[in-house]
C-alpha cells in the first residue's frame, strides 16, 4: 500500500501503479508481452513482495523525495529467485518510462515466444541496465 495506507512506508505505490497503468493502455502490446508480474513495495518491509517480481519496484526516500529502485528477474514460483537491481534508483516521474525501456529491451532481445523472466535469465541484467542508464 505504500504511503497511501501504511505509516511505515517512505514512498507511494498506488500512484506508481496508476502511472504504469496509464502508460500501458494498448491491449495488443500488453498481450504481446505475455506473462509478466510487476510488484511494488513502498518500503523495505516489502509488503508488495517487489523482490520476487519479474519487475520489482521498491520505493525509497532520498532527502524527503520519493525514488524507486528497480529489480528484474525475480520469481515466487517453483524456480523462486530474487530480482537483481538494475542500477541507481529512478525519480518518481520516470518510473513508467523506465519500465517501458525495460519492456522494449525485452521485446528486442527475446527469442520467439520467450517469456520475460526467461529472457532476463538468459541474457542477464547488463543489457537492461545499459538500455535504462546508457
Amino acid at each position: 500500500p505504500g504511503l497511501d495506507f501504511c505509516s511505515l512506508a517512505n514512498a507511494g505505490s498506488i500512484d506508481i501503479a496508476e502511472q504504469i497503468n496509464s502508460r500501458f493502455d494498448d491491449l495488443d502490446f500488453i498481450h504481446d508481452l505475455g506473462d509478466l508480474k510487476i510488484k511494488i513495495s513502498g518500503c523495505m518491509n516489502a509488503c508488495g513482495h517487489h523482490h520476487v517480481g519479474h519487475i520489482g519496484i521498491l520505493g525509497v526516500d532520498k532527502k524527503g523525495e520519493e525514488w524507486y529502485q528497480i529489480t528484474i528477474g525475480g520469481s515466487a514460483e517453483e524456480d523462486a529467485c530474487l530480482g537483481k537491481i538494475i542500477g541507481p534508483s529512478v525519480a518518481k516521474p520516470d518510473v513508467a518510462s523506465t519500465i517501458e525501456t525495460l519492456l522494449e529491451t525485452y521485446l528486442d532481445t527475446r527469442l520467439d515466444g520467450e517469456p520475460f523472466l526467461q529472457t532476463v535469465h538468459r541474457i542477464g541484467v547488463k543489457p537492461f541496465k545499459a538500455a535504462v542508464y546508457g
